[in-house]
């Protein structure tokens, strides 16, 4: 299956939550190396993060989170600890705040 990172969002994904693509600071992407899933993320100006999921069939699983900024990396480590205790994998914080999955267990196994 094709993966376009621009085509992940589409109009509708960003209408929902009162947003157009002119409000997207950024997108990335990440693939999960034990399942093969991509994990897209649109950081809007608002703060929030526009998180989508599509698997190797083509399913999409969609969230919104809005994820602090952070200034220090105290401040990194708990909205880490916060996702994790959310049951958001490590694969999929790292994702979502464009970390390696290393730092993210490396975070986690310092509780």
């Amino acid at each position: 299956m094709a993966f376009n990172l621009i085509n992940v969002f589409n109009k509708n994904d960003l209408i929902k939550n009162g947003q157009s693509f002119e409000n997207i600071v950024s997108l990335a992407f990440k693939t999960n190396s034990k399942n093969g899933n991509r994990t897209v993320r649109a950081v809007l100006d608002n703060g929030q993060a526009l998180i989508k999921t599509v698997t190797q069939t083509g399913v999409e699983i969609s969230k919104a989170i809005t994820i602090s900024s952070f200034n220090s990396v105290k401040q990194r480590n708990d909205i880490i600890k916060d996702l994790s205790k959310q049951k958001f994998n490590q694969e999929d914080i790292a994702a979502m705040m464009d970390l390696s999955q290393s730092t993210v267990s490396n975070v986690l196994r310092k509780k």
